[in-house]
């Protein structure tokens, strides 16, 4: 389960910094946070990704950015065409890099899907 943690009052930042995590829990995701950041900052948000599903891949290299990405399937459901959008997060350096990553994970075997939104994060990824 991925979490979204903000946090306030780091040493040497201004303003909020977010943090996405995989955990098992919320308070695992709080205390590896808090393991990172320590104690001084402040924790003004937790919120639960419940729509995101596992990342397309792992942070391969320290320069990566973290994109959020949405991908839609289109089902016909009892005669009507619904549109079903899943998100995803994605490693990578550049968009370029981004557009092969997502090209090649539609490519094994979810040709009906097709790419939407594709974000870029200033998230700290743990």
């Amino acid at each position: 389960m991925y979490f979204r943690i903000k946090v306030s009052n780091l040493p040497d930042v201004s303003g909020i910094t977010t943090f996405l995590l995989d955990e098992d829990n919320f308070a695992n995701a709080a205390y590896k946070v808090i393991e990172q950041i320590g104690t001084t900052a402040d924790i003004e948000e937790i919120k639960w990704m419940k729509n995101f599903k596992p990342a397309i891949n792992e942070k391969y290299d320290p320069n990566n950015k973290l994109y959020i990405i949405k991908i839609a399937e289109d089902m016909n459901i009892e005669g009507k065409i619904k549109t079903v959008k899943y998100e995803l997060p994605v490693f990578a350096n550049d968009s370029n890099e981004l557009n092969k990553i997502v090209n090649d994970y539609i490519s094994q075997g979810l040709q009906n899907m097709r790419l939407t939104t594709i974000s870029e994060t200033k998230w700290i990824y743990i």
